[in-house]
This record gives C-alpha cells, structure tokens and sequence, in this order.
C-alpha cells in the first residue's frame, strides 16, 4: 500500500504495483479477549436476567453501573432508581435518587455519602412509567461483629 506524502526508497516498480492492488482487509476475527470476563466495579450483583450491577461509590456519590452475563458493561434498562441507606453518624434512612449517567451505562446520584462507609443499601428501579422494576436489593456491608472490629481499630 502506497502512503501518499511519504517516499518509498528502495521500493521496485513491481512492488509499488503489487502494493496498489491489495485487496481490501477482512476484519479480524474475534480475539480470546472478546471471551473473558470482565470486571465489575463496585460490589457485583446478579440480576434475575443473567447480567450484573455494579455498586460502587464515584465522585462521592452512589454509581450503579450495568452489565451483561460476561460482565462487560452494557446500557442501562430502566429509567430512574433510588437508593435508601442508614448512614452511621445520625439517624434516620437517607435517600438518593439515582438519574442515568452521560454515557447511559449507569445510574448515578449526585448527593454525597458521607463515609464512614459501612452500611446496607437498598435499591430500587424504575422504568419509564415509574413503575418498580427491581426492588429491595441488598448490598451488603459490614455484619455488627465486623463492625465492632473495625471500629476498634480506627
């Protein structure tokens, strides 16, 4: 193939001929990296469909992130979510409303969740009519006894 702009030394007129006339590129087959698995950010939860949900705390606020069966993201299916949570310094549940992000792959709120960070979240989803699609999922955060420890070590 002929590069225009760029000289070509010690190139013969056959080659250069040879050159012009490849055919065009097949496109590659699908590579091993196309088969593993990929990870999931945040803590990783099955979804009744066979995809997955990502629960992870970015930019100080909750992300659920979607994902498909081989764990590489997908766009999200639903319209809107909530998440509900007892933070540990007052009482009384918190609530974040969870709107879809700018690349559609995950939901995000925009309040702060103050840390420390040991706690149960509770999630629900929304499709376009507001109805509940998903409901009380539980992320699981510290046991009581797991708790204490930490605790005694801070």
């Amino acid at each position: 193939m002929v590069v225009p702009g760029f000289a070509q030394y010690g190139a013969s007129a056959k080659s250069k001929a040879k050159d012009a006339g490849d055919p065009p590129a097949t496109p590659a087959a699908p590579t091993k990296e196309d088969d593993k698995e990929g990870k999931i950010v945040g803590v990783e939860i099955a979804r009744a469909n066979g995809g997955f949900l990502g629960l992870s705390i970015d930019g100080g606020g909750f992300k659920l992130s979607f994902y498909n069966a081989k764990k590489k993201p997908v766009a999200i299916d639903v319209a809107s979510g909530v998440a509900r949570w007892q933070p540990q310094q007052k009482k009384g549940n918190e609530l974040a409303p969870l709107s879809p992000s700018g690349d559609g792959k995950a939901l995000a709120s925009s309040k702060v969740v103050q840390p420390p960070h040991i706690f149960k979240v509770f999630v629900t989803l929304f499709n376009a009519a507001g109805d509940a699609v998903e409901n009380n999922r539980r992320f699981p955060g510290l046991s009581r006894a797991q708790r204490r420890r930490h605790s005694a070590l801070t």
